[in-house]
């Protein structure tokens, strides 16, 4: 199941974004979901860097492995978290708005096994406003600082 997300545009430069989203230490300024990350591999961040992360989503405490699955500087970064038996992707497309900000659209990827396939109409659905309103808080810390 793949959910595409409402763009927002954020006036602040594509590189900046690009950077302040592949380090998933940030999240938790932004991402209310998450509630800690820490960079368990090396630096510099780049393909294949890993996070742990500490979350509260919709049914609980979790906490997830996250690895950086797609990595084009200044473009698009994905996170492929796993979470238990979840694996979603989260991904970022950072497209510069020729006004020295950009835009940024976010989608994820994830695949409900046994009967969490039932709820992937339902869950389709929370996933988009939650990640609605999770870009709008980015955009928000991100043009505050």
């Amino acid at each position: 199941m793949k959910v595409n997300i409402t763009s927002e545009p954020i006036a602040r430069p594509p590189a900046k974004v690009f950077v302040f989203l592949a380090d998933q230490r940030n999240e938790g300024q932004w991402h209310t979901d998450v509630l800690e990350a820490r960079l368990t591999s090396a630096e510099p961040i780049g393909l294949a860097t890993q996070f742990w992360i500490r979350l509260k989503p919709f049914m609980g405490m979790s906490e997830a492995t996250s690895t950086i699955s797609e990595y084009e500087p200044d473009r698009r970064v994905a996170h492929t978290v796993q979470m238990g038996k979840l694996t979603p992707i989260s991904g970022y497309s950072i497209d510069p708005d020729g006004q020295g900000g950009c835009r940024v659209t976010k989608t994820v990827e994830l695949e409900p096994a046994g009967l969490m396939r039932l709820m992937a109409p339902m869950m389709k659905s929370m996933i988009r406003r939650a990640n609605v309103q999770f870009l709008a808080n980015l955009k928000r810390v991100l043009e505050a600082g």
